[in-house]
């Protein structure tokens, strides 16, 4: 059995087991895409069948973004079907046009928008190391040393900027920053929209 909670690393998941192990599977299959690995087919299951089988409670999310008001102020058609955390639908059918975002960066950059790159620091999905390698591999000067932000008088993670980029860690968050933090990713949210310090 996994237990593993791969969206926020010191939280309790009985998910990814029996019948949910489908998603962490494709999950690994889309992590490791450019690798030799190949995840295992099957693991045991622990019988429990709940929400929280998912490791993310996704409840206010699928209930908020399925009622009838929201989905026509979105301009969804009645033709499409309920909006799913995870569709399997969607993940199976999704293609890949692009191995990177680097161009795409670089061309807002370039254009002097500011960027903000940010990671939990317990999501091992999209973990702030692979975050901090892909902002360095855009070869963009440091302007900045790296160096803590506060949230309340605690430090809420680490930054460092890079011109108009600025790449950001969130302690103790993990996929889901303001899901897992919602106090420090307001203040980050709110520094990065104003240009005020973290």
């Amino acid at each position: 059995e996994i237990g593993l909670n791969m969206y926020s690393l010191y939280k309790d998941c009985p998910g990814w087991v029996g019948a949910r192990y489908q998603r962490f599977h494709t999950s690994l299959n889309l992590l490791f895409r450019f690798y030799q690995f190949t995840p295992p087919n099957k693991v045991g299951s622990t019988g429990h069948k709940g929400p929280e089988d998912d490791c993310i409670n996704e409840t206010a999310e699928t209930m908020w973004l399925n009622q009838q008001e929201v989905r026509k102020a979105l301009h969804i058609s009645d033709a499409i079907q309920s909006w799913k955390f995870c569709s399997e639908e969607v993940t199976q059918g999704y293609c890949f046009y692009y191995t990177t975002m680097s161009d795409f960066y670089k061309k807002l950059l370039s254009s002097g928008l500011r960027v903000l790159v940010y990671n939990g620091d317990t999501d091992l999905v999209c973990n702030y190391l692979s975050g901090q390698w892909f902002v360095e591999s855009l070869n963009q000067k440091p302007t900045s040393s790296y160096k803590p932000w506060l949230y309340n008088n605690q430090i809420a993670g680490f930054y460092q900027q890079y011109g108009n980029m600025t790449f950001l860690t969130v302690k103790g968050a993990g996929h889901m920053v303001p899901h897992s933090t919602p106090g420090a990713a307001l203040k980050m949210f709110i520094s990065f929209l104003t240009n005020s310090p973290y």
